[in-house]
């Protein structure tokens, strides 16, 4: 039962209830999610400790520091989420969000939970229909609104069959990134 609960949390925090990643402990979650949501207007710190490289190449379009390359940072990073469940792999989620990010260390986690079950999701997980910048983010960061569609995916053990499935779902969210060292970085998703 808890491999699934966290399976439904990790999918609704990442796809449509998503909790802000930008300080704070995350709640634990219920059977049933509900959102939680924190401000995604904090401030950059320079005082931090310097961010994990990435483990992945990125694209030179989601290097780029404008409003363009945070989307195309957006994109990217939803695509790593997808090869990290199906692999299962945490690895190809390493370094591109802030260390702070609940929602982001879930995602890694489960990719891990998924490792150790012996599971992987079978296909992508989520597919973004759009994602554009948003205005009003503080200096350094980036606001990037985000339509998802979370896939009716199946959730397979190594000999194929089938452990559970996922509904089909869409929703909107809002990304916040941040710009650290010399690139982009996931600091936080939130429910509009």
């Amino acid at each position: 039962m808890r491999k699934q609960r966290f399976w439904y949390a990790a999918a609704a925090a990442t796809v449509l209830l998503a909790a802000g990643c930008n300080g704070g402990g995350d709640n634990q979650p219920s059977p049933t999610p509900t959102p939680t949501v924190s401000s995604p207007t904090a401030s950059p710190s320079d005082s931090g400790s310097p961010s994990p490289s990435a483990s992945v190449s990125i694209p030179a379009e989601a290097m780029a520091q404008t409003p363009e390359g945070a989307v195309a940072f957006v994109r990217f990073y939803y695509d790593q989420l997808n090869a990290a469940w199906a692999a299962p792999n945490s690895s190809s989620l390493e370094g591109l969000a802030d260390p702070t990010c609940g929602t982001c260390s879930n995602n890694r986690e489960h990719a891990k939970e998924l490792l150790t079950a012996g599971e992987r999701v079978k296909g992508d997980s989520v597919t973004l229909i759009s994602a554009s910048p948003a205005a009003g983010a503080p200096e350094g960061q980036e606001f990037v609104d985000v339509e998802l569609h979370q896939l009716p995916a199946e959730i397979v053990a190594a000999d194929g069959s089938v452990v559970r499935t996922v509904n089909d779902r869409k929703g909107m969210l809002r990304a916040v990134v941040i710009w650290r060292n010399d690139g982009w970085l996931i600091y936080g998703i939130a429910t509009p």
